[in-house]
Parts: structure tokens; C-alpha cells; sequence
């Protein structure tokens, strides 16, 4: 049994099609059916029941994968630490963020890191939580920014300084209104700039004009939080975002007036996959981020 043996089956497992992951690797689907079947017959077991289409897992092919996967990644990561011993401060430093929070979280970070680090790469890899999430859990990254909840059985968490909410709007709809807090039921009439739904600011979002006992007045969606700003920005309507993103956008058309009373907030977190390995530079932005 070896590691390129492991690696088809798992793929294999994934895709549940010889000719397709035949085809992904570059071999002949009969090279790929012998690799499959020396396997099988160094282990005394089947892995996959071929009596049907999409291929199956057997019981023993489940575990059989279940444990591959983990062997893959404790190599992967053997492999990265040896990495750093051979090449010193070089090599890859990859982080899952939000698209949103790459904007405004990250730029002076990286800057830093190679500072530090000058032969270090850093690749950004945005994605929307859920996928990081589930990027983070296999190995994907170095570590990922995301929100909570996450499964901590998994994950190790480190948290950051949680996201509070304010109003943005546009300053000719801001007249008449105050200027430091505002109740949300009295944004009523405000036309507003919202996420799709399902979005996690979108939720905040509809909970807080449940709690405020209206229904809003939507006069755009958008897919992101840079759109909503954007859009914002133009006067179409007023939106709500995170202060650590606003502050440092004073003076762009928009007045930012907190919500009062709004319990409502993000908790952003750095996640890493237990055990995983955590290269020198990785530390070094960790700490920096939660500074």
C-alpha cells in the first residue's frame, strides 16, 4: 500500500467513477482499475461495489477511506514541516478569508508578514465562510478568518474582536436623522441596501427589523458587503455594516449612526485544524491579527 494508492482511492471514493478520475489523473482507467485491485488485494477486502453505477462504498471501503483521508493529511503536514527545516523562512503561507474582510482586515498584515518574512509567499484564498470552513477542517490553509459557530471538535478557534454593527446612510436621507444612535424602528421609511437571504448579514438583518416590528422597505439585493457600500455610497438606500470595515471610510457620502440596543453582532474567529502544523510565519500572523 502506498501514498498514490490512498490518493485514488480517496478520489475515487469522491467521485464514484473510474473513467472520471481516470481521466483528472491523466492514466488509463485500466492503469487506475489495477492500482484500485492491488489494493483491494493486499487489504483481503473490497472497497467499492462495482455492481452498480455510481460506484459504492463498501462498509470496509467507508472506514477504509475515513482513515486514508487522515493519513493523507498527517503526511501533508510531515511533508510542510520538513519543508520549513529545508528551505528556513521560504515557502507558502495560505490564509482563507472573506472576500469583505480582505478589503479592510488583512492588506497591512501581509505587509508585516513580509517584513518579517521576505522570502515568504502569502496566497489570500476568498471564499464565503462555509467554504472556508469546511477548507480549513481538510487542510486547506494555514489557518482561515471566519464567523462562528464552528465545530470546535475539529477546530481550533482563536478569537478576534467581534464585527459591530452600525447604519450606513447615504447623507441625503441622514438629514433628519440623529447622528450618534438611532432605535431601528425609526428607520421604517428608509429605503434599504440588504445581502441575499441565508447571507449571514442578511440575518442580522432581518432580526433586527423583527425586533424592531417592520417589515423593510428593500430597495436593493446584493450578493456581497462591498456591494452594499458601493450601492450605498450612490444614495440608492441605507445599509448595515461592520464598523471595523466603515471607520476607516469616514467622509464618502454616508453618515454611520450606531443602532441602539443591537445585540445583534458577528463573531469573527481564526480557525485551524487541530494538529495541523503551524509554520513560524503562521504564528506571526496570528498573533498580528489578534493584537
Amino acid at each position: 500500500m502506498n501514498t498514490r494508492q490512498l490518493q485514488y482511492a480517496v478520489l475515487l471514493a469522491e467521485e464514484r467513477n473510474f473513467s472520471q478520475i481516470a481521466k483528472k489523473l491523466n492514466i488509463t482507467q485500466p492503469a487506475l482499475s489495477k492500482q484500485i485491485l492491488g489494493l483491494e488485494a493486499e487489504l483481503g477486502v473490497k472497497l467499492f461495489d462495482r455492481s452498480s453505477l455510481p460506484l459504492k462504498l463498501t462498509a470496509a471501503g467507508k472506514h477504509f477511506v475515513r482513515e486514508a483521508k487522515e493519513l493523507l493529511y498527517k503526511e501533508e503536514q510531515l511533508i510542510k514541516s520538513m519543508d520549513y527545516y529545508k528551505s528556513g523562512e521560504a515557502g507558502n503561507l495560505v490564509i482563507g478569508i472573506t472576500p469583505f474582510r480582505s478589503f479592510y482586515m488583512i492588506s497591512d498584515v501581509i505587509k508585516r508578514i513580509r517584513e518579517k518574512y521576505p522570502k515568504i509567499t502569502v496566497s489570500l484564498k476568498e471564499a464565503g465562510s462555509d467554504v472556508l470552513r469546511k477548507g480549513v477542517a481538510e487542510g486547506r490553509y494555514d489557518f482561515a478568518i471566519v464567523n462562528l459557530p464552528v465545530d470546535e471538535s475539529v477546530l481550533d478557534v482563536k478569537l478576534l474582536e467581534p464585527d459591530r454593527l452600525v447604519l450606513a446612510v447615504p447623507e441625503a436621507l441622514s438629514k433628519e436623522m440623529p447622528r450618534d444612535e438611532i432605535d431601528f424602528k425609526d428607520c421604517l421609511e428608509l429605503p434599504f441596501i440588504v445581502l441575499g437571504e441565508g447571507q449571514e448579514m442578511r440575518i442580522l438583518f432581518d432580526k433586527l427589523c423583527a425586533a424592531a416590528g417592520f417589515v423593510p422597505r428593500i430597495a436593493a439585493e446584493v450578493v456581497g458587503l462591498t456591494t452594499a457600500w458601493t450601492v450605498a455610497k450612490a444614495g440608492v438606500g441605507a445599509t448595515i455594516l461592520p464598523w471595523q470595515f466603515v471607520k476607516e471610510h469616514k467622509g464618502d457620502g454616508l453618515c454611520f449612526i450606531k443602532i441602539k440596543d443591537a445585540v445583534y453582532t458577528r463573531q469573527p474567529v481564526i480557525v485551524t485544524r487541530r494538529d495541523q502544523y503551524i509554520s513560524d510565519a503562521a504564528a506571526y500572523a496570528m498573533d498580528l491579527l489578534t493584537k
